[in-house]
C-alpha cells in the first residue's frame, strides 16, 4: 500500500532534478576565458575584463591578466557555429600571409593564424588566433620568450574554452 504513495513522489523528484539540469543553459562566454584561478602556482591578477558583442551581435569577451613575468590578453568571440569561426580565421590567415606571416601547424593547433609580432602596452608581444568549437580565440602575450610561451597559454585557453 505504501509503495503506491512513494512512486509518485520519486517520479516528481526525478522530474524536478532533470528540469533543473536541462535549464542551466549554455556556459556564459566570460566563463570560457582564463582567470587567476587557472594559474594555481603563481600570483596572477585580472586587470581588466570586458563583455560585449560584435557588430553582428555575437557575444565577445576579453580579459587581461598580469603577473611580474607576463601580460596576457585573451579575447573570445562566440559564433553560431564553428564553420563561421573557421571562415573568420581563414580571413585573418589571408591577411597575415599577405604580411609575410606563415601559419605553421602546431600539435593541437593545426589550423591557426601563425604567431604575429605586436606590441602590448609598449612591450614586444606575440599574438595567435585559433578556433575552439564555435569560439574564435585570440591570445596576445608579452614577457620573456613570449613567442614560444604563447603556445603554452594557447593550450591553457583551449582547454578552458573547450570545457
Amino acid at each position: 500500500m505504501r509503495l503506491r504513495h512513494v512512486a509518485p513522489i520519486v517520479l516528481l523528484s526525478l522530474f524536478a532534478v532533470l528540469l533543473a539540469a536541462c535549464s542551466s543553459g549554455p556556459t556564459p562566454p566570460q566563463d570560457l576565458l582564463l582567470g587567476p584561478e587557472d594559474f594555481p602556482n603563481t600570483v596572477v591578477t585580472e586587470t581588466n575584463q570586458e563583455d560585449g558583442e560584435t557588430n553582428l551581435d555575437e557575444p565577445a569577451v576579453q580579459v587581461e591578466l598580469t603577473n611580474p613575468d607576463f601580460t596576457l590578453l585573451e579575447s573570445l568571440v562566440l559564433f553560431a557555429d564553428e564553420d563561421i569561426a573557421f571562415t573568420i580565421l581563414a580571413g585573418i590567415k589571408q591577411d597575415q600571409i599577405s604580411q609575410g606571416v606563415t601559419p605553421e601547424p602546431m600539435e593541437g593547433f593545426e589550423d591557426n593564424s601563425g604567431v604575429l609580432s605586436e606590441k602590448l602596452h609598449g612591450e614586444d608581444a606575440s599574438t595567435l588566433f585559433f578556433v575552439e568549437g564555435r569560439a574564435l580565440v585570440r591570445i596576445t602575450l608579452s614577457g620573456d620568450e613570449q613567442a614560444d610561451n604563447v603556445w603554452v597559454f594557447a593550450r591553457l585557453a583551449r582547454k578552458k574554452s573547450g570545457s
